[in-house]
């Protein structure tokens, strides 16, 4: 067989609805997701009121000290994306593997401890020893090292496109011969500081967010990770290897038009989506569905409803925040993920927490469980800043 774009060894991930990405689709499937107050991780005066998607418990149970949550979670999505591609991190340590990883909160300065003492004038040796080593911390880098890899490796920071651009970039390094392989992917951790900033930005709710519908009120914060294991056709062939899916097509543009707020139309949006498809050498009525970034906030929702009737007329839509919640810079690389999966069961779940459609959208998502036929989807990101990305993603068994 022929393989077209880039190929997925394996995949794996950990969110509110899933520890592996079998589980997760299959909660998907039944819009069942963890959705709790964060009062044990967040001190905020806010903590009481405005609940999470958050990763269960027992995710956590076996976490080293000195591992950041964020880090700890795309360990265990990387450990089951080389599990199900039947390839351990030693036998990939003689070749070039880069690592590529988008992040939001674990790049954000978080030594709020530090930052108090400062204020108080009460900077101690142990608090700089805390900034020296946040400041030399890097969540790709410390990746790398964990399993022993000496190729190239960037922490992407791009907002909430972060786990898109990453996989879009690791797609990048592959084709250009930089790396024999490439473990991308995103995670971030529920925070204080995305946590209160979204709320203070008006645009969190209090209840399940709604992607799409007509009485959509906001977002809710997520936590989470997504690893793909993306491998050139020589590592391929020598090891044997069954694709679990296809990168097929990566685009970014920024529209630059406000701090928080997306373009009214969409117009990065739709160059980045064009930019995809054109790689991928598809069409809009060749994708199966689109994985919305679909936040359930005002502004992001309309914005994308206007680019997908402009540029995905009649393409199916799926909100899967629905049951992860927002993971910011984690999420377009939790989607591929979700979308990867979604593709090789051939079955699109249904939107959870859309109920009534929203006219001025003109935009229904997936109500129920659907069948696939077309084996290509679309996942798409919008961030801060202005920042826009898309994946074309194939089946395991897309042959162009």
């Amino acid at each position: 067989m022929t393989y077209k774009g880039v190929a997925v060894a394996g995949t794996g991930c950990v969110c509110a609805c899933g520890q592996s990405a079998d589980e997760a689709f299959g909660q998907a499937l039944l819009g069942r997701a963890h959705f709790a107050l964060p009062t044990a991780r967040v001190q905020s005066a806010y903590a009481s009121s405005y609940p999470v998607f958050m990763a269960p418990d027992e995710a956590l149970a076996d976490k080293p000290q000195d591992q950041s949550i964020s880090l700890f979670f795309f360990l265990k999505a990387a450990r089951e994306a080389f599990l199900q591609a039947g390839l351990t991190p030693k036998e990939l340590r003689p070749y070039r593997v880069g690592v590529i990883i988008g992040t939001s909160v674990d790049a954000s300065f978080h030594c709020f401890n530090v930052y108090e003492h400062w204020r108080a004038g009460k900077v101690d040796e142990q608090d700089l020893a805390k900034l020296a080593h946040y400041f030399a911390s890097s969540t790709a880098q410390a990746v790398s090292r964990y399993f022993g890899f000496t190729g190239p490796f960037q922490t992407v920071v791009t907002a909430c496109a972060s786990g898109t651009d990453a996989v879009g970039l690791g797609k990048g390094w592959l084709e250009s011969g930089l790396c024999d392989a490439v473990l991308c992917g995103g995670t971030d951790e529920i925070n204080l500081i995305p946590y209160d900033g979204f709320i203070r930005l008006l645009v969190a709710s209090k209840d399940k967010c709604k992607p799409f519908d007509k009485n959509r009120n906001g977002i809710n914060i997520g936590e989470g990770a997504a690893a793909l294991l993306l491998v050139s056709p020589q590592l391929k062939e020598q090891f044997s290897l069954t694709p679990k899916g296809f990168i097929l097509g990566y685009g970014n543009a920024c529209d630059a038009f406000h701090p928080t707020a997306p373009d009214p139309e969409g117009k990065g949006l739709k160059k980045a989506i064009n930019f995809a498809l054109k790689e991928a050498e598809l069409s809009a009525a060749e994708l199966a569905f689109v994985n919305a970034h679909g936040t359930a906030s005002q502004a992001n929702d309309s914005a994308e409803a206007t680019a997908f009737r402009a540029v995905l007329p009649g393409v199916p839509v799926w909100g899967s925040k629905g049951v992860t919640g927002h993971t910011l810079g984690a999420a377009g690389a939790l989607e591929a993920v979700l979308t990867l999966t979604a593709l090789n069961r051939r079955l699109l779940p249904p939107t959870a927490g859309f109920t009534t459609p929203d006219e001025a959208l003109r935009l229904i998502p997936t109500v129920s469980k659907e069948p696939l036929s077309k084996k290509a989807a679309l996942s798409d990101s919008l961030a801060f800043g202005g920042c826009n990305a898309a994946l074309v993603l194939g089946a395991e068994d897309y042959n162009g």
